[in-house]
């Protein structure tokens, strides 16, 4: 279990400096730090109601019940990351090795932002407390981040730098598998306690594992026959 050490902050804004249309944003934004700092199953919304500003019904004039406003949380949250990881991949130029390697570290690296650092927190908990919230919340992000990876091999392949024969796909769903494991095992599970390891070394030699395992491979044969006519 992750220990709590965040605090809860109060509404960002008095409510009269607020319009109607920021309220949803503000009690999401709201609702992502009581739930880093105390759990989803302890948090009630009356305490997120608090660190909003606004009143319990208010929230309930937007959002349904708890879940649909973690699930919400999650969902304009992700939109966030993917889209600033597609604009990322779109301004890199060179090859899609590097790409890929800044697009990994990005998404499993120790986050450097504050509302993904919450969010991972967030994250973690779920797992423990609540696995079928938690199974709702990354279905649909694991399944977008699985599509960006296999967008970016199957441009390798196109480019020559990766195998032919090299199933995109199943590709992108093994490599992020053993690293989504790996953060559930470690936070969730409190594994880091019993066997420390540092995060971005993990991060960093599985993608340098994955890459090996996309360049194409040359023959024995075909090598030898090229320094052959070399010296020839």
């Amino acid at each position: 279990m992750v220990k709590k050490r965040l605090k809860t902050l109060g509404p960002p804004h008095p409510k009269w400096e607020r319009r109607p249309d920021e309220r949803p944003r503000e009690i999401l934004d709201a609702a992502l730090r009581v739930f880093a700092a105390h759990g989803y199953s302890a948090t009630r919304l009356e305490d997120v109601a608090a660190a909003a500003g606004v009143t319990k019904g208010t929230i309930y004039y937007y959002f349904e019940n708890k879940e649909d406003l973690l699930l919400r949380l999650v969902a304009s949250r992700e939109r966030e990351i993917f889209g600033d990881l597609e604009a990322l991949m779109g301004g890199l130029t060179g090859p899609v090795s590097s790409k890929l390697r800044m697009l990994m570290r990005k998404g499993f690296c120790e986050p450097t932002d504050e509302s993904r650092r919450l969010l991972s927190v967030v994250f973690q908990e779920l797992h423990a407390d609540a696995p079928k919230v938690f199974a709702r919340t990354v279905q649909n992000n694991l399944v977008e981040g699985w599509k960006l990876i296999a967008k970016l091999i199957e441009r390798g392949k196109a480019s020559g730098e990766f195998r032919q024969d090299a199933d995109a796909e199943v590709a992108a769903r093994v490599f992020t598998s053993g690293l989504v494991l790996q953060q559930l095992w470690r936070g969730g599970m409190g594994l880091d306690e019993l066997d420390p390891f540092d995060k971005d070394r993990m991060v960093d030699s599985t993608i340098e594992l994955f890459l090996h395992s996309l360049r194409p491979t040359i023959s024995v044969r075909a090598a030898v026959g090229k320094r052959r006519a070399t010296h020839s």
